[in-house]
């Protein structure tokens, strides 16, 4: 087994640079996004997740990504590529890959559209474990799986050996603080709900991936290093009251469009969303420019 992972600080789950028109992915953008975030003293990066447009993508593409992110960060941060699918073969074949080129741990979602009874979704936990040596992070996001786990049950997934990592999306707050108090010892909880990092890093957490960090992740970075590292909880809610306004514009257009509106306004950009999703309305990137020059974060417009 390699030496024990340890996960600390913001981990953008960051957004996949197309070129024009989503005809394929843009290495040059992604390797200037990858040392945008690294400069910004990130934790780690997650390619290939939901911010990163995944369900849009092919395999081929998903594995061309993990390995331009892996290369620009010549090890300097973990990589934790994001490979599930709606079939194991397809899961195993993308972890397998990630392993292969360097990652640190993988993150899976379980297969979606249709939901797994409990025997089947540890099976295909197991087998994933079984076809790699690296740590899994379980990815919890019930209104996209349709599984909305217990505390319990998370121990259970953690008996499969290399299931180490939970991240949360579920925006329950009690799960979060349940596996924080009782069962970080199993399971190790990352937030993975935008709304509720301070609280979860407040609770205890160690690490937040946080999709939409990625176009913000210096002021992000400065919120974990109040909470963790200052353990002022004043300090934290000064920069959480910058932040906050911020998640609040996001939350008026799709997600990975709002997160690629922020990545071009601050100077990295990174090609518009591929379809159905489209780009963001000028409305939206004029009051998201507003919300980010009061809050301090430097940007291009």
């Amino acid at each position: 087994m390699p030496d024990v992972l340890t996960l600390e600080g913001i981990i953008p789950a960051i957004a996949t640079p197309f070129t024009e028109g989503g005809a394929a992915v843009d290495d040059d953008a992604l390797r200037r996004l990858v040392q945008f975030e690294i400069e910004s003293k990130v934790g780690g990066m997650i390619p290939c997740g939901s911010t990163g447009e995944f369900m849009h993508m092919t395999h081929e593409e998903r594995k061309h990504v993990v390995e331009v992110v892996i290369d620009e960060t010549a090890g300097r941060v973990p990589v934790i590529p994001h490979t599930a699918a709606l079939t194991t073969k397809e899961a195993i074949e993308l972890s397998k890959h990630a392993q292969d080129a360097g990652a640190s741990a993988v993150m899976l979602i379980p297969p979606f559209y249709e939901p797994n009874i409990w025997p089947d979704l540890l099976g295909h936990y197991q087998a994933v474990s079984d076809a790699i040596e690296i740590p899994i992070m379980y990815y919890h996001m019930p209104h996209a799986s349709g599984q909305h786990l217990t505390r319990e049950q998370f121990e259970q997934l953690a008996e499969i050996e290399n299931v180490r990592f939970i991240k949360d999306s579920s925006g329950d707050v009690l799960l979060f603080d349940e596996l924080v108090q009782y069962s970080s010892d199993k399971v190790i909880p990352v937030n993975g709900e935008d709304k509720l990092t301070l609280h979860a890093l407040a609770q205890g957490g160690r690490a937040s991936v946080w999709g939409s960090a990625t176009f913000f992740p210096g002021l992000a970075v400065e919120l974990w290093d109040a909470v963790v590292t200052k353990q002022s909880l004043d300090l934290a809610n000064d920069v959480w009251r910058r932040i906050w306004p911020i998640m609040t514009v996001i939350g008026e257009t799709s997600y990975q469009a709002a997160v690629k509106a922020g990545c071009e306004l601050v100077g990295v950009p990174v090609g518009d969303p591929r379809l159905p999703i489209n780009r963001a309305p000028k409305e939206f990137y004029d009051k998201l420019a507003d919300v980010l020059r009061e809050s301090g974060v430097t940007f291009a417009g």
